[in-house]
């Protein structure tokens, strides 16, 4: 699990052994699984995993979503040919989630599995907890299946300035800066200039208008 402020990734990797207990993967029932057979059966495991590992985030509930990366974990992966119980027993994939947060900052989030009903009870799950460059490990087993984790990013001054800056845009929009606000008074005082000048030479000229007239009257 990676948090960020807005964002919470979760990676899981499996044993494709494990999950052909979670779902069916064998289509034709030839005792092998294809590239093809694992692609098609992806939206199942997206399925799966969304109804078997709950998920809080800001003690609200949450969903791992329909968007999954997969990865599998051996070179040359889709050039794959079709393997062996023995050959993709020792074949893992990773699948990758990206939940995003929106409204507020990520402060703090509850994940549960409920898959040892499948796995057994005697399996226990190795979870990481990535942030800021520091791991925490966490194990998940059937006695002790959930875990609360607090970002802290509530309280982080660098993360509380980093979420100023991202608003200032908004702001400077709305209102000028002090150097366009300067130009739009150099530019009025212009206007006022070019137009008191204006007046100031058609006085001029009506003077000189009238002098004539009268000078040409005498």
């Amino acid at each position: 699990m990676r948090p960020t402020p807005h964002q919470l990734e979760a990676r899981f990797t499996f044993n494709i052994l494990t999950l052909t207990r979670f779902v069916r993967m064998d289509m034709n029932s030839d005792g092998k699984l294809s590239m093809a057979e694992l692609a098609g059966a992806q939206p199942v495991v997206v399925e799966y995993l969304n109804s078997h590992i709950r998920l809080d985030i800001n003690q609200q509930k949450a969903a791992l979503g329909t968007r999954a990366k997969f990865e599998y974990l051996w070179p040359n992966a889709s050039v794959t040919p079709p393997m062996t119980e023995f050959e993709f027993a020792a074949r893992n994939v990773d699948v990758t989630f990206a939940v995003p947060v929106e409204g507020r900052l990520l402060e703090d989030f509850w994940i549960a599995f409920e898959i040892f009903e499948q796995t057994g009870p005697m399996q226990t799950i190795r979870g990481m907890f990535e942030q800021d460059g520091k791991a925490e490990e966490v194990p998940f087993t059937a006695q002790e299946p959930e875990y609360t984790y607090d970002t802290g990013f509530a309280d982080d001054p660098f993360v509380q300035e980093a979420e100023k800056k991202l608003k200032q845009p908004s702001s400077e929009n709305a209102k000028p800066s002090n150097e366009q606000r300067w130009w739009m008074i150099r530019v009025g005082v212009l206007i006022i200039l070019l137009v008191v000048g204006r007046k100031v030479q058609l006085s001029a000229l009506s003077r000189k208008t009238i002098a004539r007239r009268r000078r040409t009257s005498r």
